[in-house]
């Protein structure tokens, strides 16, 4: 399943990279590109951290992964608003927060389908 969220996580990127250039220019497709990788990237690394608890019945080893993960998840808003502070040129606050948000969303509801 974590290679799957990866693959859908770079598809994805690539989707919103190329829309934010067609819409805003090229500033934006850099700063989408770079943060729907990240937001892949944490996605990956959460799915890692709960995958492990999730057939072993062990409620609260899983609740303190899920916790981890949403952190990781926290963390990745935090870098938006610090990156789209630090360097508004390459990183545009509306584009930044949108190329995050767009490939984290779907990949959030795509883990759905592994509590199922």
């Amino acid at each position: 399943m974590v290679g799957q969220t990866a693959g859908l996580g770079v598809a994805l990127t690539l989707v919103v990279a190329l829309l934010w250039r067609l819409v805003w220019g090229p500033a934006a497709m850099l700063a989408g590109g770079v943060f729907g990788a990240v937001a892949t990237a944490i996605q990956v690394v959460a799915m890692g951290v709960v995958g492990p608890k999730i057939g072993q019945g062990d409620f609260r080893g899983l609740l303190l992964r899920w916790a981890a993960g949403t952190g990781l998840r926290v963390l990745g808003v935090v870098l938006v608003v610090v990156m789209a502070t630090v360097d508004e040129g390459r990183f545009p606050p509306l584009p930044t927060a949108l190329g995050y948000l767009a490939v984290l969303v779907p990949l959030l509801f795509f883990e759905v389908r592994r509590f199922r």
